[in-house]
């Protein structure tokens, strides 16, 4: 049995999910399709630690991010939805002389995208944030950044879908349709096929295994990213931080639990996406976090997860028609992915809709050419630890 829609979403994360929702929103038959649920374990918008972050960007997605950042302001009542969003600023660190250009780099770079950031000295810091360490020599500050929970933001993108009439096929694996050499919808575990003008694939880690599945090659694969929360505490620490020499993503939740991140890879668990921490890289990565906030050390370690997201070679995602029928990718976000979902998925749904958008165009999939050497040891090495 074979039925027909306008789009078909793979993948309902904070990307899918918002893609599906704007698509929604101008009145497209949409399917917003998924194994799991919105933002389930171990997908990157599970994992994630959910920072609002608009300076430090690679150079294409730093007007999308401006953009974004106006949006999360009024995004809760938008969706109707509690997503546990704060506004606390973004802090990012030099902790000697030598890393101080790096500070001063990004500040110049950003200033001239038209982002708002701020130059901190040490006693400005110390006003910012004073719980943090007292050797901290510069700081780049973006006052309007914060936080929000991503799994609370899929899910309330997804159900906003649900309430415009998008369906929804979760706890489903779909799989890829080919007819006559070209994808052109999913199959269904009953057997059924979907057809639909487009197939969005936004399946983050999971992603890699559906375009190997179709003869789809592209420099992308999957790794695991570590997370800790420490007991909870009285809210002191109000922006998120981040430090030049370090694997550090530091905020303190609305409960006052501190979260850890950065790039601190997990162990894989098979060949599919799962992950697990690795003991030696929780205690790396904790004291890295005390360095930064030395209270911390009157805290305990309350838990440690990891999950499972998707990487690009030149680590910018993948965002537009792939040349395998009717996909369109918009996966391989690379751990930056959550604070740009608003307006990339306004954006999306945009170029699906009604034409090409511009600001899209430096994230095509055509932009790596041909498969080389480069692409084969990116995508077959083995898992970085």
């Amino acid at each position: 049995m074979t039925d027909v829609t306008d789009f078909i979403i793979v993948g309902s994360g904070v990307i899918g999910s918002s893609i599906a929702y704007h698509l929604a929103s101008s009145g497209a038959r949409v399917t917003l399709a998924d194994a799991a649920t919105p933002a389930a374990a171990p997908s990157a918008s599970w994992a994630s630690a959910g920072g609002l972050r608009s300076q430090g960007r690679d150079g294409p997605e730093r007007a999308i991010s401006i953009l974004a950042s106006a949006r999360w302001q009024t995004l809760a009542e938008e969706l109707q939805a509690d997503l546990e969003c704060s506004f606390g600023g973004h802090l990012h660190v030099a902790e000697s002389e030598a890393e101080e250009p790096v500070i001063e780099a990004r500040i110049a770079a950003d200033r001239a995208a038209g982002i708002l950031i701020e130059r901190l000295e040490a006693a400005a810091l110390r006003q910012v944030a004073p719980a943090l360490a007292p050797h901290l020599r510069l700081g780049a500050w973006t006052p309007a950044d914060g936080q929000a929970n991503p799994a609370l933001v899929a899910k309330a993108f997804a159900q906003a879908a649900e309430r415009l009439g998008a369906l929804r096929l979760l706890n489903i694996p779909v799989r890829p349709h080919i007819n006559n050499g070209r994808l052109d919808g999913v199959r269904l575990p009953d057997g059924g096929v979907l057809q639909a003008d487009r197939v969005i694939l936004a399946a983050g880690a999971w992603s890699v295994a559906w375009l190997r599945e179709i003869g789809c090659i592209l420099p992308l694969r999957w790794r695991g990213l570590q997370m800790l929360l420490s007991d909870a505490a009285p809210i002191r620490l109000v922006p998120t931080v981040t430090a030049v020499g370090r694997n550090l993503s530091l905020k303190q939740t609305p409960l006052g639990a501190f979260m850890i991140g950065g790039r601190w890879f997990a162990a894989p668990e098979g060949c599919e996406p799962a992950v697990s921490p690795i003991p030696e890289h929780v205690e790396r990565q904790w004291a890295g976090a005390l360095a930064i906030l030395p209270g911390l050390a009157h805290h305990t370690l309350e838990a440690s997860w990891a999950g499972a997201e998707a990487q690009t070679l030149d680590s910018m995602p993948l965002i537009g028609p792939a040349d395998a029928g009717r996909l369109y990718l918009a996966t391989g976000f690379s751990n930056h992915g959550f604070q740009i979902a608003p307006t990339v998925g306004a954006m999306v749904a945009d170029e699906l809709l009604v034409g090409s958008v511009a600001m899209l165009e430096p994230f095509r999939p055509r932009r790596f050419g041909k498969a080389d050497e480069a692409w084969s040891r990116f995508c077959s090495e083995p898992f970085a630890l």
